[in-house]
C-alpha cells in the first residue's frame, strides 16, 4: 500500500516510527473542587447532580483548547510578567521523565533509541520536585521516554507535587496504576492510559511485552479498579495505526462488515470495541488520535481506511453520556482526510517555551518535539538546579536560536497559541476568564 506521506527530508525507512502525539497533547484538568458549590446547601441532590454534569460537560468541551486556556487569569498574569528579551521566571508546565526504563516493547515507540538507557536517581528526582513546587511550577506531566510509573520513587513524587497543590498528569501504558493506587487516585487531576486496542491480540501486537506474553487485560484491569477510587479523570488512548512504511505490521481486520477491507491492516476496526470498553470499565473520555512519523509529521491514511475511521467514530459517539466522551485529537481530522502535514508558520520565536519545557534523564529540551535532539537541550538537570537551568546561559541560546519558520514545519499543537501570544503582546491582552486547567 503507498501511504502519501510528505517527508521535509529524507528518512531511512528503520528510523521512521509512530509516534503518540500524547508527547504533546494533555487531557483536560479535572479538579473535583469546583463540585462543592456554596450554594448546595440550599438544593437538593438532583439540582447537584444536574449543575455538576454541566459543569463536567463543559470541562470536556475545553478539553483540547490549548489556545482558550491562554484566556485564565493565571495564564494572562504569567504571560504579561515575561520578560521577552531574557526568560520568564520559571515555566507554568514542566513535562517530566523519569526514567527511560520500559516494560513494554512496542516496535513503534517513538522513544526506541533512547529507552531502557538511564533514569534520574531518585534522591535527585524528589529534590527536583522540591525545586519546581519552590520555583512556582503549576503543572506537572509524568510521560516518557519510558513508562514513569516504573521510577521507584515516582510514588513520593505524586505525594509531594499532590501536597504543594501542583496540578499532575499522567501518560502510562497503565500496568503500574494498581500498584501505586492511592496517592495516583488521590492527586493527580488526569491519568491517560496508551491503549491503541481493544482486544488482547491487537494489543500484544501493538504494545508486545519483553516476554511476549499479552499485558492486555492487566491493564484494563488496573483501570477498572482506578475507576472506582480516581478524584480526576481518566483516558483511554487510542492511537490509529496501519501497515506502511513506517513500521507497523498490521492487526489483519475481522468482520463481515469489513470484508472490502479486508486487505487493510490496522487496528481502527477495534475503534468502536475499545471506546466500548473504556465506557464500562469507568474512563471518562475515549481519544482517538493520529500516526505520526518519528520527526512529528502526521502520516496521511489512504482514503479506504478513512471510511472505517468516519464510521467507527461515528458508532463510538452514541456511546456518549454526560460522563463519557470521544475525543478527537486536533490533527486527527488533517491525517485522515489528506491535508498536508506541513505546517507553515510566520512567526520567528516561540513564545510557548516560556511557559513550558521538558526534562528527561539525558538532559532538558526547548520542548518534547525535540527529546534527545543535543541542539535543542538547553540543560542537564542531574548536574544543575532547576533554577540554574531555567536561567543558564544554554537555555538563553538555545531560546534565541530557535527559530519556528525554519526549524518547526512539522504540525505543531501550540501553533495557535504562539500565534494568539504574539497578537496580544502586539494588540493587548483580552479580559482574563477564570482558572480552570493549568496544562496550557
Amino acid at each position: 500500500m503507498n501511504i502519501n506521506l510528505i517527508k521535509p527530508k529524507e528518512i531511512s525507512i528503520k528510523n521512521i516510527e509512530s509516534v503518540h502525539d500524547s508527547i504533546n497533547h494533555e487531557p483536560f484538568d479535572f479538579n473535583y473542587s469546583y463540585i462543592e458549590n456554596k450554594d448546595a446547601v440550599n438544593k437538593d441532590s438532583s439540582e447537584i447532580f444536574a449543575e455538576n454534569r454541566s459543569l463536567r460537560s463543559l470541562r470536556v468541551s475545553k478539553t483540547l483548547d490549548l489556545r482558550g486556556k491562554l484566556e485564565q487569569k493565571t495564564v494572562i498574569k504569567f504571560l504579561k510578567s515575561v520578560d521577552w528579551e531574557t526568560s520568564s521566571k520559571s515555566p507554568l508546565v514542566v513535562e517530566l521523565d523519569p526514567t527511560s526504563m520500559c516494560n513494554l516493547a512496542c516496535p513503534d515507540c517513538i522513544s526506541g533509541s533512547l529507552l531502557n538507557k538511564e533514569e534520574i536517581p531518585s534522591e535527585r528526582l524528589l529534590n527536583l520536585t522540591n525545586e519546581m513546587i519552590d520555583a512556582g511550577v503549576k503543572a506537572v506531566i509524568l510521560i516518557g521516554g519510558g513508562e514513569p510509573m516504573m521510577h521507584p520513587a515516582i510514588g513520593e513524587v505524586i505525594n509531594q507535587l499532590g501536597k504543594a497543590d501542583v496540578r499532575i498528569g499522567i501518560t502510562t501504558n497503565g500496568l503500574y496504576l494498581k500498584k501505586y493506587l492511592n496517592v495516583t487516585a488521590e492527586y493527580s487531576s488526569w491519568v491517560r492510559v496508551s491503549m491503541d486496542a481493544g482486544t488482547d491480540a491487537t494489543f500484544n501486537r501493538i504494545r508486545p511485552s519483553s516476554t511476549g506474553k499479552s499485558l492486555f487485560n492487566s491493564a484494563i484491569n488496573n483501570m477498572e479498579v482506578f475507576a472506582r477510587s480516581k478524584r480526576g479523570k481518566l483516558g483511554y488512548s487510542f492511537m490509529i495505526f496501519n501497515e506502511g512504511d513506517f513500521g507497523f505490521k498490521g492487526i489483519p481486520i475481522k468482520g463481515n462488515s469489513l470484508d472490502k477491507f479486508r486487505h487493510l491492516k490496522t487496528n481502527v476496526n477495534e475503534i468502536y470495541t475499545a471506546a466500548k470498553l473504556a465506557r464500562e470499565i469507568g474512563c471518562d473520555y475515549f481519544e482517538i488520535k493520529p500516526m505520526y512519523d518519528v520527526n512529528h509529521f502526521a502520516i496521511i491514511q489512504p482514503k479506504e481506511l478513512t471510511q472505517i475511521v468516519d464510521e467507527q467514530v461515528a458508532m463510538a459517539k452514541e456511546l456518549e453520556s454526560p460522563n463519557f466522551k470521544i475525543l478527537e485529537a486536533s490533527k486527527l481530522w488533517a491525517s485522515l482526510h489528506g491535508e498536508s502535514n506541513l505546517e507553515p508558520k510566520e512567526y520567528t520565536r516561540c513564545a510557548i517555551t516560556q511557559a513550558r519545557t521538558l526534562i528527561t534523564p539525558s538532559g532538558v529540551y526547548v520542548c518534547p518535539y525535540f527529546r534527545g535532539q543535543e541542539q535543542q537541550k538547553i540543560g542537564d538537570i542531574q548536574n544543575q538546579s532547576f533554577s540554574n537551568m531555567w536561567h543558564g546561559s544554554l537555555r538563553k541560546e538555545v531560546i534565541n536560536q530557535l527559530n519556528p519558520s525554519k526549524d518547526c514545519s512539522m504540525h505543531c499543537i501550540r501553533h495557535e497559541s504562539n500565534e494568539t501570544i504574539e497578537r496580544w503582546l502586539a494588540g493587548g491582552f483580552p479580559l482574563p476568564t477564570d482558572d480552570f486547567d493549568f496544562f496550557i
